[in-house]
């Protein structure tokens, strides 16, 4: 791996919030254990750094590069974004848990949770991306090309942190556009997220859910993940799930008897009431696992109540609907890093490397937000904080630029001028005591 200096990086980084994260949370040594290195060049801390100012620069990628803003070519963050070598995932897990460790010795009240949930990564307008498949979107019920980012989230408090994702395309040849590379070694972590990609969400959702063990004690989902099989498997991992329960054909014993969802809330409707409006029934699933479900009323709803389902019967009613309550953080952060932070809009590139690449890139910034707001001594939204770190980012006007650049001139006159001998400073010597910025000399070096 190349090796920098520290001020070639802090002379091409003006944003003083991400060196400090860098410092702080040691980013060289986790890309270092991931298996993030570069051959020869610029350092690969300089271009992870630089790709996570992209967003808060109000430019594209593209266009820092046009203007000079970045160390390095195209081909510079092309490569890295695309190496076949690189553990993205395994960056996550280590980076998010350090950050995990300092939220928790400031909330150590709250034991936390995790939460489960995907979202779509649009690439309608691309053609020839690598395993691009037809993905339907929840929300307005279209399909669209693209993929599926299936994310594990751990909530403390009013923080909300990514400890894993999977990108998801679909395991059926039919549904796809196109297929992976075939040219891979086995070994490779780029083979391994292919594979993943083709692999079921549920089976992506247990394996990044176990890699969490003894974190927390419960992990939050809808409706979509809320069957048997997940609050079984889940419960045989250590963990309790809670998931809203949708109306299907899955059936729960209930004194002696097999009932549907329906059929289980005739049971306790006359138990509801304006002052009383939830009530819980304790059952089981069909293979005998113990089982709690909160029905609660919605008026608002397509079938004026709720059910809630969970493994851990020492909950009360008010405890499962708070504890549920919390599973829309997830929301918000999907929400944020789409609308402030680049996600499915920032990478272009045909390989699935590099867009896992600028996923891993979307929930460092947001980690970045995160540690910056746990710093503040008053918590601010992540609008507010992101548009702190586009200030720092922002270009300086033209007069304070000529104020930098007459006082770096001034500056050195005063060290090399002397009345007794005025033909003691050279040019040489003048411009060699420049910064690297005001330096033609180094600049043709």
């Amino acid at each position: 791996m190349a090796i920098i200096s520290q001020d070639v990086l802090d002379e091409k980084c003006r944003c003083k919030s991400i060196l400090s994260f860098a410092k702080e949370f040691d980013l060289s040594l986790l890309l270092n254990q991931a298996n993030i290195r570069k051959a020869r060049g610029f350092g690969v801390l300089t271009v992870f750094v630089q790709l996570l100012m992209v967003a808060f620069s109000g430019k594209s990628l593209n266009m820092m590069l046009a203007s000079g803003d970045l160390a390095g070519a195209k081909d510079v963050f092309y490569r890295f974004m695309k190496s076949t070598s690189a553990n993205w995932l395994k960056f996550i897990r280590l980076l998010s848990s350090k950050v995990i460790i300092r939220l928790k010795m400031v909330f150590s009240d709250d034991m936390g949770v995790l939460i489960l949930d995907d979202t779509l990564h649009k690439r309608d307008r691309s053609k020839r991306v690598e395993l691009l498949s037809r993905v339907r979107d929840h929300n307005d019920g279209r399909y669209y090309w693209g993929f599926r980012c299936l994310t594990l989230c751990f909530q403390l408090a009013n923080a909300i942190v990514p400890v894993d994702f999977r990108l998801l395309s679909s395991s059926e040849k039919k549904w796809r556009k196109n297929d992976g590379r075939q040219d891979l070694d086995k070994r490779s972590n780029g083979y391994k997220i292919r594979q993943y990609a083709l692999c079921q969400s549920f089976e992506m959702a247990f394996d990044m859910i176990g890699r969490q063990r003894g974190l927390v004690r419960h992990v939050l989902f809808d409706s979509w993940f809320a069957m048997p099989v997940m609050f079984r498997t889940l419960h045989g991992m250590g963990f309790h799930g809670v998931g809203m329960l949708k109306t299907s054909n899955n059936l729960y014993r209930y004194k002696g008897k097999l009932y549907k969802l329906e059929a289980l809330f005739a049971q306790v409707k006359p138990l509801l009431h304006r002052e009383h409006e939830f009530a819980t029934v304790g059952v089981e699933l069909r293979d005998g696992t113990p089982f709690s479900i909160t029905f609660v009323l919605d008026k608002h709803g397509k079938r004026d109540w709720l059910a809630i389902g969970t493994t851990d019967l020492s909950l009360s009613p008010r405890q499962v609907i708070s504890l549920y309550s919390r599973r829309w953080n997830i929301e918000v952060f999907f929400k944020t890093v789409k609308t402030y932070l680049g996600f499915a809009s920032e990478c272009q590139c045909r390989s699935i490397d590099a867009i896992v690449c600028s996923v891993a890139v979307v929930f460092t910034r947001h980690m970045i937000l995160t540690w910056m707001n746990y710093g503040m001594p008053e918590p601010k939204t992540v609008g507010q904080m992101f548009f702190l770190l586009f200030e720092e980012m922002c270009e300086c006007s033209l007069p304070e630029a000529l104020e930098i650049v007459f006082r770096e001139f001034f500056e050195n006159l005063e060290r090399f001028v002397h009345f007794d001998d005025p033909l003691d400073m050279t040019l040489r010597e003048f411009f060699a005591s420049l910064p690297s910025c005001f330096n033609p000399l180094r600049a043709v070096a």
